[in-house]
């Protein structure tokens, strides 16, 4: 992994992960700007940058991440945020307790497991990168019942150095992933953001809504998977500001 810092390193501490087959400067450069204020650490996941090496696996980034937050942060974060695949990564580590993290930002964790499903997912996955890869287009209706009506946020954050073997195993953590028990014990806030048009993280807040009761479950209207984050930058770091500050 890699992590990008920017600003004071004595303001209060944001520790952003992006999403499946992106990058974190795709994800998050556009809010940088208005988050002048805080000390904001881009982490790069492996796989998902020129300075990285192809992703093996999400745990062990969820390690590296957790030992840097121990190593340069004293083991405590301000806010963690993610997006998608680093959403589902911020359950993972907030979880496990290893580290103190006052807030948890989460735009559309994917918690729900696929079973049977998994690898059918994950062959569909790759042929679709594979063809934006290649400059060819994806059927709309299907692009529209995955990530939203008129949704093109993800093709256009999207890396275009990613390998089949880097989303295969992003795939096999996400697809099969389990919230750990011992985030009952979890005593932070916890904020999920997710679009009116996703199906799987409704689902994924519900079911997470069962382990965390005091979880803010909020839905934006007629946006669809990245759609808010990617489009309407401005307005997701307005808000995001208005949870820290809260």
């Amino acid at each position: 992994m890699n992590f990008l810092c920017f600003g004071n390193k004595n303001n209060k501490s944001i520790l952003f992960i992006h999403g499946m087959a992106s990058t974190a400067m795709l994800c998050y450069e556009p809010l940088l700007n208005q988050l002048s204020d805080y000390y904001v650490i881009l982490a790069e996941v492996d796989g998902h940058s020129e300075h990285t090496n192809d992703l093996v696996s999400l745990k062990e980034n969820c390690d590296e991440t957790e030992n840097y937050i121990i190593n340069n942060l004293s083991g405590n974060l301000y806010c963690l945020s993610g997006f998608s695949m680093g959403a589902t990564m911020a359950v993972e580590i907030i979880g496990r307790g290893n580290v103190h993290v006052a807030k948890t930002h989460l735009d559309a964790a994917f918690l729900i497991k696929m079973g049977l499903l998994t690898k059918p997912y994950e062959y569909l996955f790759c042929k679709a990168i594979k063809r934006m890869q290649n400059g060819k287009s994806i059927p709309k209706f299907m692009m529209d019942a995955v990530m939203g009506k008129d949704n093109r946020s993800v093709i256009e954050m999207l890396y275009p150095n990613i390998t089949q073997s880097t989303i295969r195993n992003a795939c096999e953590f996400v697809y099969k992933y389990s919230i750990p028990d011992k985030i009952r014990d979890y005593k932070g806030d916890v904020l999920f953001w997710r679009g009116a048009n996703e199906k799987y993280p409704r689902k994924s807040a519900a079911l997470l809504k069962k382990y965390l009761p005091d979880l803010v479950d909020v839905e934006m209207e007629h946006m669809g998977h990245g759609q808010y984050l990617h489009e309407h930058s401005r307005n997701y770091a307005i808000e995001l500001i208005k949870y820290l500050q809260s």
